[in-house]
């Protein structure tokens, strides 16, 4: 299996094409959505334990169906993993699917247009691509219990890593910053 750093470039780059495809103004409502999807990961479901009231309450109902779910089961960490990952890929898929939030204007012509469509791709990978590889290392890879991903990190991984959105932003700063860009966005989204 390839190291991950490579796996986080090759899903960057991915959507960098898809942004210089679909253009900066429909990619800002991907941008938008996936702020949100980060919001509710890591301010909700949990900074306010609410996926730890969820398994609590599964457990609760059926202790040995649920009996993953107890806090010092490792399998928890990849129950936790995988719902995170699974509410970002849909809230993705549901941005690019359909009628899709985009924002207004014209978009620039010629090389500036290209950049700028490059650009919010690059961004939108680096925030998927991202929060997805925090979210596993933050529960210590739990994908090893299922045999992906063996390997340790390489100096080029650990740097990347502490590159990725969530490590960069103080835990006690998260919500506000989160909180600004969705905003942020939201009103740029309603001026044009």
């Amino acid at each position: 299996m390839e190291p991950i750093e490579v796996l986080w470039i090759v899903v960057f780059l991915l959507f960098g094409a898809i942004g210089l495809v679909r253009g900066f103004l429909k990619e800002l409502g991907v941008t938008t959505a996936i702020f949100v999807a980060i919001y509710i990961i890591s301010e909700l479901l949990e900074k306010r334990k609410i996926t730890d009231m969820m398994m609590g309450k599964a457990v609760s109902v059926s202790p040995g169906a649920f009996s993953a779910l107890d806090a010092d089961d490792p399998r928890s960490a990849l129950l936790r993993c995988i719902l995170y990952m699974l509410i970002m890929i849909f809230m993705v898929f549901i941005s690019y699917h359909g009628e899709t939030l985009t924002f207004k204007g014209a978009p620039p012509k010629g090389r500036m247009g290209t950049l700028f469509n490059l650009m919010v791709g690059l961004l939108n990978g680096y925030l998927v691509a991202g929060t997805l590889w925090y979210y596993l290392d933050k529960y210590e890879y739990p994908t090893r219990l299922i045999g992906l991903y063996e390997g340790e990190l390489s100096s080029r991984a650990e740097f990347l890593r502490s590159l990725l959105l969530l490590n960069l932003i103080p835990d006690n700063f998260q919500e506000p910053i989160l909180l600004f860009f969705i905003i942020f966005l939201i009103i740029m989204r309603v001026v044009r």
